[in-house]
């Protein structure tokens, strides 16, 4: 009766290896707790192009574009699969061949019934025909929504779009007027503090000494006003493009804010754009991080910038307690957000993943 049981499992084991190797259309595979490939099925080498022989043994961030490489994002995906006991994420993978195609990824920690870390299963779908799919069916329904618009050219419809006009006028004023809000906070309670111990000092000052400490209040002074300066217009957004502005500000938000930032762009001989769309993209990435640290609660952020032929895509990934869906309509920064995208004929979607929220603007470049 034990021989029978044991043949049995056996081979339910073995049928169960079988079916996976068949699979084609999934590449499913087990990685090592160090994230060495272990088994490989068919899919996978139909997906990837790797030979079971050529792929095993080696580790699996080879299947990552050199940016995600470089920035230590494949180790950080296993990190978050252990912790949380899955990880889903939709990118840019890399096949032998060197070309890219756009992936639906799933990770599961497989652990001991003890809970020790056996390993970790992958499953990726090529999802490139699909994501195709979907950026013309939007084109088709941005052209049809056009059209509409022409053939309804009548007196109620300019009626209703004054009213939309007013409307949408009323919340960019609202918007800017909580911008100067912010700054004016700032300066009074920031600046303004470094100022009227400047002026106490220098109305005080009996001494050399004391002006000196007046004179480095000043530089203080300078440098605060300099750095607000600069968060409102970045010069080397003029200067060197949006490539340049973003690099420097996401590596000085880092450093204020310990978020760890990880930032893809394609191509990688990055064009300037003109110089409305480099500051609305700016834009987009300044708030959505920003929002990032204040509410998400991740240590992770993840913003990939990638332009095709007709429209940049701007991607801004937390890893943190998510958002309630549907999002809040308020917010200005999230509002001016949208306001920015929509006057630019793009769109902005916030979807929840898998932990956290992904924010996905669209933004046409004619």
């Amino acid at each position: 009766m034990v021989l029978s049981t044991i043949e049995e499992k056996r081979r339910n084991d073995e049928t169960f290896r079988l079916l996976v190797e068949s699979v084609q259309d999934y590449a499913i595979f087990v990685l090592s707790p160090e994230g060495k490939v272990v088994t490989w099925n068919t899919g996978a080498e139909r997906i990837k192009g790797y030979a079971a022989s050529e792929i095993t043994g080696q580790h699996f961030s080879v299947f990552y574009t050199q940016e995600a490489k470089d920035s230590g994002w494949p180790q950080r995906e296993l990190e978050i699969a252990a912790a949380m006991g899955r990880f889903s994420d939709e990118g840019w993978r890399v096949r032998k061949d060197g070309t890219q195609f756009w992936a639906s990824v799933v990770i599961t920690a497989l652990r001991s019934p003890d809970g020790d870390l056996w390993g970790f299963s992958k499953v990726t779908r090529d999802l490139t025909e699909r994501r195709a799919m979907e950026e013309r069916t939007q084109e088709l329904n941005r052209e049809l929504r056009g059209k509409m618009a022409q053939l309804s050219e009548s007196r109620t419809q300019l009626e209703l779009r004054n009213l939309e006009l007013q409307r949408l006028s009323a919340q960019l004023v609202h918007v800017q007027d909580e911008e100067r809000r912010r700054l004016a906070r700032d300066l009074h309670d920031d600046l303004g503090q470094v100022v009227s111990a400047l002026k106490i000092n220098l109305d005080t000052a009996p001494d050399f000494e004391s002006r000196a400490d007046a004179i480095y209040l000043t530089e203080t002074a300078l440098a605060k006003i300099r750095n607000l300066s600069y968060l409102m217009h970045p010069p080397l957004l003029d200067e060197s493009g949006l490539l340049a502005a973003l690099h420097v500000f996401l590596e000085g938000f880092g450093k204020r804010s310990k978020l760890r930032i990880s930032f893809d762009y394609n191509p990688l001989s990055f064009p300037r754009l003109p110089s409305e769309l480099e500051t609305a993209i700016f834009r987009v990435v300044q708030e959505a991080i920003t929002n990032v640290h204040r509410h998400s609660g991740s240590e992770d952020a993840r913003i990939e910038v990638h332009q095709q032929a007709d429209r940049v895509f701007v991607r801004v990934r937390d890893f943190g307690v998510g958002m309630p869906m549907p999002p809040p309509s308020s917010g200005v920064g999230l509002s001016a957000i949208k306001e920015r995208i929509k006057q630019r004929g793009g769109e902005v979607r916030i979807v929840s993943a898998e932990p956290g929220t992904l924010l996905e603007a669209v933004i046409p470049l004619f």
